[in-house]
């Protein structure tokens, strides 16, 4: 009979071994003696390790101790059992799919998964996790529709989807978040509109939605959010105007809606924000003159209105704009010169410049579809 020799069973052996999945063992972990994590929790833990390849991650030191506190990307807080608050673990190569028990982790603060390779739909449950602050899943490869039990997490405060392949419609449970702060939903496959109760998320400092399948009018009501700093949604299908009165927005320092389908005449009211720093129009139908009353955003560093149908001239006040340094206009309908000589000076000694080509005016697009404010 044929056998097999014993270097060669060695080398069979090293072989298995290095492919053979070593997963953490419930019993052996979350049952082993000086363990002070909760049984659920630690199988939460468990789970994920399991499920998205831990043994792989890039880093996955002392998953399995005894010590919770002591896994990496876990902090846990408890005099003597140790309840899990925080679980950063983003950038760190997990594979698989979020597992549902993760809302067994009921005291968890603030979970961090993003910049991984997740993939599958967000479990139901997340939206139990009373306590949750933070829930940053961006920069994965997350489909399906967001669970509807998100809306529960009243007490959130950051929201990181972006960068995923979710599709269906997150606004509708955000706009009860009166706490949130922080919301990225850029790079998704959305298919709604902003609703009008956008204004009930009063907290709001930061929203980005980019590419995320928004569709319809920007809301009136939006310009009630008096503590948005930034507002990025570009490359979407947004129509009509912008609020004339978005010069309401005290806190606003930064504005992109390019790559979008708005039109109708620049809302001069956004002068009166006085420390604006960078605006984003690029890529739409905005008719009309650049108004004055924008020379008053002396803090001006970027200015983008390519490609529209804007026409006249430069503002003669933007030559007080010291700190600009990147002024494109190209692609419009603006008289020439474009700059008039009064300000040639301070344009020469912008970094970024465009204003070529420029095409000749049509009344056609002299349209107001500006959005009122009552």
């Amino acid at each position: 009979m044929y056998s097999l020799s014993k270097p060669y069973l060695i080398s069979l052996f090293v072989l298995f071994s290095a492919i053979a999945k070593s997963d953490l063992d419930f019993n052996t972990v979350c049952l082993q003696p000086g363990m002070n994590a909760p049984v659920l929790e630690c199988n939460a833990l468990v789970n994920l390790y399991n499920i998205t390849g831990g043994d792989n991650w890039t880093n996955n030191s002392n998953w399995g101790q005894a010590d919770v506190d002591s896994w990496f990307g876990v902090s846990a807080f408890g005099a003597v059992e140790k309840n899990v608050w925080f679980l950063d673990l983003q950038n760190n190569n997990l594979t698989g799919f979020i597992p549902s028990t993760m809302n067994d982790l009921t005291h968890m603060v603030s979970l961090n998964l993003s910049n991984n390779t997740l993939f599958s739909f967000i479990p139901l449950g997340l939206g139990e996790l009373a306590s949750l602050e933070f829930l940053l899943l961006g920069d994965n490869q997350l489909t399906g529709d967001v669970p509807n039990d998100l809306i529960n997490l009243t007490g959130l405060k950051v929201l990181q989807l972006q960068n995923n392949q979710l599709t269906g419609q997150i606004m509708s449970q955000v706009t009860g978040m009166g706490g949130l702060t922080s919301l990225w939903l850029d790079g998704n496959d959305f298919n709604e509109v902003i609703p009008p109760e956008v204004a009930q998320m009063v907290s709001l400092e930061y929203f980005s939605a980019n590419d995320s399948g928004l569709t319809g009018s920007i809301p009136s009501t939006l310009v009630g959010l008096n503590q948005l700093e930034f507002l990025f949604l570009a490359h979407n299908e947004l129509v009509g105007g912008v609020p004339e009165c978005i010069g309401n927005m005290d806190s606003l320092r930064q504005l992109d809606f390019s790559h979008n389908n708005l039109g109708g005449r620049l809302p001069a009211s956004l002068g009166a924000l006085t420390a604006f720093d960078f605006i984003t129009l690029n890529h739409n139908n905005f008719s009309g003159s650049i108004p004055e009353e924008w020379s008053q955003m002396t803090l001006l560093i970027g200015f983008y209105v390519n490609n529209n149908r804007l026409t006249g001239t430069v503002p003669l006040g933007f030559g007080n704009m010291s700190l600009m340094n990147e002024f494109i206009l190209s692609g419009n309908f603006f008289s020439t010169p474009v700059i008039p000589i009064q300000i040639e000076a301070w344009f020469q000694q912008v970094p970024f410049t465009s204003l070529i080509p420029q095409g000749v005016s049509d009344e056609i697009f002299y349209t107001n579809f500006g959005v009122s404010c009552d």
